[in-house]
C-alpha cells in the first residue's frame, strides 16, 4: 500500500487580506482521525490577489486508502481583528507517486464571526475550514 511521503499546500488570497500576525494552523487527518501532516505559523502578510505555498511536514505515513476519507483543516487565530478570503489547493504525494488533493474556493475565515463550509455541508465553528479530500487521477 502506498504511504504518504509529501504533502504541499497553495493559498490564494482573494480580495481580503491576511495580517502578518494571523496565525494558521493546517492540519490533515486520516479516515481514522490520526494527523498524517501539520503545520502552524504566521507566515507574514498575504496582500489580496497573491500567492503562497508551502510544505506540511509529515507526522505519519498514513496509507492513501485512508486518506481518501480524511479531511483537511485550515484554522486562523488572528492577533485582534481579521477577515482572510481565500482559495486553497491540497496536494498529498505517496510513495508511488500516486496523489491525493482537495481545495476549496472563496473560503473566508474572520476573527469574531464563523460562516465557513465544512465537510457534509454543515458549518464550522472555532475558525475552521474543513474540506473531504478528493482523488486526483495523475501519476
Amino acid at each position: 500500500m502506498p504511504t504518504l511521503k509529501n504533502s504541499r499546500i497553495r493559498f490564494h488570497t482573494n480580495n481580503e487580506d491576511k495580517d502578518h500576525d494571523s496565525h494558521v494552523t493546517v492540519t490533515v487527518r486520516d479516515g481514522h482521525g490520526r494527523i498524517a501532516a501539520r503545520i502552524d505559523h504566521d507566515f507574514g502578510h498575504f496582500d489580496d490577489h497573491t500567492d503562497f505555498e508551502t510544505n506540511l511536514p509529515i507526522r505519519n505515513q498514513s496509507e492513501a486508502a485512508v486518506l481518501q476519507t480524511g479531511t483537511v483543516t485550515i484554522r486562523i487565530d488572528p492577533n485582534g481583528r481579521d477577515t482572510w478570503k481565500f482559495n486553497f489547493d491540497l496536494d498529498l504525494v505517496f510513495s508511488d507517486n500516486s496523489r491525493l488533493g482537495g481545495g476549496a474556493g472563496r473560503a473566508i475565515v474572520k476573527s469574531k464571526q464563523q460562516r465557513d463550509y465544512g465537510r457534509a455541508g454543515r458549518y464550522l465553528t472555532d475558525k475552521v475550514v474543513e474540506q473531504h479530500l478528493r482523488r486526483i487521477f495523475c501519476k
